[in-house]
């Protein structure tokens, strides 16, 4: 009798996981217009498109080649009531969703002059619900 309830309570959790419909599964990934931008030494001001989402928001980057929390920026917001991020302000760059109306799908990249002779990279995670576009950029 207690083998076939534990069969039985095992049965049920195996369907109950298998006919669930996560949250995650009903978010589009973020199509952008744009996986990679690249900037000369001297720098300059870049705009990447979320194609399938009106709005986003940033989460941070990564700077360098590895993935590790030592190298995270996190990112800011200029309203101090909402829990959005729209500003990243990294070492040697700038990044921005504008404020303007129906502006809200676009980010902003400013690379400022790279004065050394390293290259520099950075991969800036973008966010929509649980969808999510990282953004690489280069500068020689």
């Amino acid at each position: 009798m207690i083998i076939m309830k534990k069969l039985f309570l095992l049965l049920l959790f195996a369907v109950a996981l298998c006919s669930c419909e996560t949250y995650l599964d009903k978010w589009n990934p973020i199509e952008i217009d744009k996986q990679e931008l690249t900037f000369s030494s001297n720098g300059g001001e870049q705009t990447i498109s979320a194609l399938n989402y009106q709005t986003w928001w940033i989460n941070g980057a990564y700077e360098g080649d590895i993935f590790s929390t030592d190298n995270f920026v996190y990112a800011t917001s200029s309203d101090t009531l909402t829990y959005f991020k729209d500003i990243l302000d990294g070492e040697w760059y700038h990044a921005e969703i504008p404020k303007e109306k129906n502006a809200n799908n676009r980010l902003v990249i400013t690379v400022y002059e790279n004065t050394t002779s390293t290259p520099r990279q950075a991969s800036i995670n973008m966010q929509a619900g649980n969808a999510f576009a990282y953004i690489k950029i280069h500068q020689k």
